[in-house]
């Protein structure tokens, strides 16, 4: 007789890429999940990558069945995923969308994470987006996926809290942690055939646009709060926030809100300080406390070729 929520007899087709696939199969394999078969980001992909991470040590460890990918719609990745009779499936850290022939193929269907509120925040680059935005909390949602992008009804979810020191990989971190367990603690209901799918609301849905490195650029404009959380948002893992002085890129990877009560035009470098460098916006200060020009090794907080009453322009190298 088939043992009651047996999640060692759930068949697991596993497709990873990025930290959070690597903690996600690691915190399932840790909990007994039997992962019938693991495709993963082929390393000539690592470089298009954001926060890339080899699975050699979890394939090595548990001896799973793998294959690598570039694309999930290899013909040979099709069949090779066929032969592993997967009862589910389920996708994290991978940006490509699921086509219909491995869609089609577990028999519950494959499960995807977001790392929002669905449906909330659909779409590419949420973490950054959540810290830009200057929300106060988000959450994780692991769903049913379907030919659309984070479209699919809702499996669970669960609120995560954005803190005012988050960084991007803060925020992450913690959202990488909390899908981890939600997948984790959906492996009894998958079992039994008997968990939920609930329909997203679509009148509630947003959707956020794909960010790409040239993105980046501070608008000094802003206020300080808005600069600070433009900053922490777009640094590592990501490609970071960038301005310009004299036709120069300057990285700024740090930042901190000032209350020093100097004024000066939005950009203007008003002083450099033991600390860092202090720069105007458009409303407020903000302390400059890591920085790197293009090409250069970070500078930290000392000499950095900041001249105060120079200004930073938040347009091309020309501009």
């Amino acid at each position: 007789m088939k043992r009651e929520n047996a999640i060692d007899d759930l068949r697991i087709l596993y497709i990873g890429a990025r930290i959070v696939g690597h903690r996600c199969l690691k915190a399932l394999l840790e909990a007994g999940a039997h992962i019938a078969g693991l495709l993963y980001l082929d390393e000539s992909k690592a470089g298009v990558t954001t926060a890339f991470c080899s699975f050699d040590d979890l394939i090595e460890t548990y001896r799973l069945p793998s294959m690598p990918f570039t694309t999930l719609h290899d013909p040979a990745v099709l069949a090779w995923a066929a032969e592993r009779r997967a009862e589910v499936g389920m996708v994290v850290g991978v940006s490509q969308l699921i086509g219909p022939e491995l869609l089609t193929l577990p028999r519950q269907g494959f499960i995807g994470m977001h790392p929002t509120l669905l449906p909330e925040g659909r779409g590419r680059a949420p973490i950054p987006w959540a810290i830009i935005k200057g929300l106060k909390r988000t959450g994780v949602s692991l769903f049913w996926c379907d030919p659309g992008a984070d479209t699919g009804d809702l499996l669970s979810q669960t609120e995560i809290p954005i803190y005012y020191e988050d960084t991007s990989a803060l925020l992450g971190e913690r959202a990488d942690l909390a899908a981890a367990r939600l997948l984790v603690e959906s492996l009894p209901s998958l079992a039994s055939g008997t968990a939920q799918r609930l329909p997203q609301d679509e009148s509630r849905a947003t959707v956020w646009a794909r960010r790409r490195p040239e993105d980046g650029l501070i608008d000094w404009c802003g206020s300080a709060r808005q600069v600070y959380d433009w900053v922490r948002a777009l640094s590592s893992p990501y490609p970071g926030a960038f301005t310009y002085r004299a036709g120069r890129k300057l990285w700024v990877w740090e930042v901190r809100e000032s209350r020093d009560q100097r004024k000066g035009a939005p950009g203007e470098i008003l002083a450099n300080l033991p600390h860092g460098t202090l720069v105007a916006t458009g409303e407020g200060n903000v302390l400059l406390t890591r920085v790197q020009w293009d090409g250069e090794y970070d500078a930290g907080t000392g000499e950095n070729g900041l001249e105060p009453g120079s200004r930073f322009v938040s347009g091309c190298p020309q501009a």
